[in-house]
């Protein structure tokens, strides 16, 4: 029986379960062209802007058949809900309901940090007398929910309140079985600022390398959280490096973006393999160290208008999450993921702006008739 990935874009972890030669079905959002090419797709209820319909999920994701399991990407933070639905249908290869509930609610997992000892913004439900602050979206991911100080309102239940905290972004990839955690690989991320998202999502690059006591104290972060929230599988840990300093800022409880540039980082990675062993309590070795190994970057191409795909458009292997030909691709939304590889990270990220730039000159705005409807694509995130 195939296992499910369902995720608001299911492209990147259709790939490294290619890579790994396992039988899937994906569903989500959007049926990129390279993601109908890699497995079997079903749409996922809902859209981009109003997120998973919950109503009619388990319907829909019951016409996908028996399934041996269900791997679940980006989408489900906001309510585990959904994931009680899903583990209806499938046994949930990865965190549980309960696990994401804890893991993303934004006060108990910063007083599991202050209980761990672990560095961390102070939290607010409202905004707080002084000081600079940010206003976030429970259970957010992307970026693009982060707004800078907004003291009009309480955030209620569905935002709030996190002090401004310096360092530059870095994420930690690891393996978690419940008991200890794995370390992948750092990598380093970048914003894509509007004036509306001042924090969205540009892309990521790594591995990176850290000073060996920093990254030691970051390894034993994500194991002593692992053992503390129960987590499982391949997750995330955000935060911002200050020199020898680390300020944690949330934890991602499911394979997320960097899938992309770490799959690939070595010739044993194979992290669909590792992901379903540490679901099921093995904790996998960990790459194989590699001389000079190579860097990759990933990188969202943002339409700064509406932007219609040409009907003979011929993608470079580079690019990923494909629209699909004369497909609208509204102001501000993702058109697609640029990728590249170079000796070290800061030339893969070099290359993959440049990439960016490229590609952008070749795609023009269309020009198309009020009654016109944009059809909604999303790159992976």
């Amino acid at each position: 029986m195939p296992i499910l990935v369902a995720a608001l874009s299911g492209r990147a972890l259709a790939a490294a379960a290619q890579r790994a030669g396992a039988d899937i079905i994906v569903a989500d959002f959007f049926g990129d062209i390279d993601t109908r090419d890699l497995a079997p797709w079903r749409r996922l209820p809902g859209s981009i802007a109003v997120g998973i319909d919950r109503r009619r999920l388990r319907r829909a994701m019951s016409a996908c058949g028996p399934l041996a399991g269900i791997v679940c990407g980006a989408g489900f933070e906001h309510a585990p809900a959904l994931l009680r639905d899903l583990a209806a249908l499938a046994p949930l290869i990865g965190n549980g309901p309960e696990t994401v509930a804890a893991a993303k609610d934004p006060f108990g997992f910063a007083a599991c940090l202050s209980r761990l000892g672990l560095p961390h913004p102070a939290v607010w439900d409202r905004p707080p007398p002084a000081g600079a602050f940010l206003c976030k979206r429970r259970g957010g991911a992307g970026g693009a929910h982060i707004r800078r100080t907004d003291v009009r309102a309480g955030a209620g239940r569905s935002r709030y309140y996190q002090a401004v905290a310096a360092g530059q972004p870095i994420s930690a990839l690891f393996a978690a079985n419940g008991r200890a955690a794995r370390m992948i690989g750092f990598s380093r991320q970048w914003s894509a600022p509007t004036a509306r998202a001042p924090f969205r999502y540009g892309g990521c690059v790594g591995p990176i390398a850290l000073p060996r006591r920093l990254a030691e104290a970051i390894a034993e972060a994500c194991a002593a959280l692992a053992v503390s929230l129960g987590l499982v599988g391949l997750n995330s840990l955000d935060m911002l490096v200050d020199g020898d300093d680390f300020t944690i800022l949330e934890i991602n409880p499911r394979p997320g973006a960097t899938i992309d540039i770490f799959d690939a980082a070595t010739p044993d990675a194979l992290l669909w393999n590792w992901h379903l062993q540490a679901a099921r309590g093995e904790l996998p070795p960990g790459p194989s160290p590699r001389q000079g190994a190579a860097a990759r970057a990933a990188a969202i191409l943002y339409a700064e208008a509406a932007t219609t795909i040409p009907p003979a458009m011929r993608w470079e292997d580079w690019v990923a999450d494909l629209p699909a030909p004369r497909s609208v691709v509204p102001a501000r939304a993702p058109i697609c993921t640029v990728l590249a590889d170079g000796p070290d990270a800061a030339a893969a990220e070099a290359l993959v702006h440049a990439r960016c730039a490229a590609l952008r000159r070749r795609l023009s705005p269309p020009s198309r008739s009020p009654s016109q409807i944009p059809q909604e694509h999303h790159a992976a995130g």
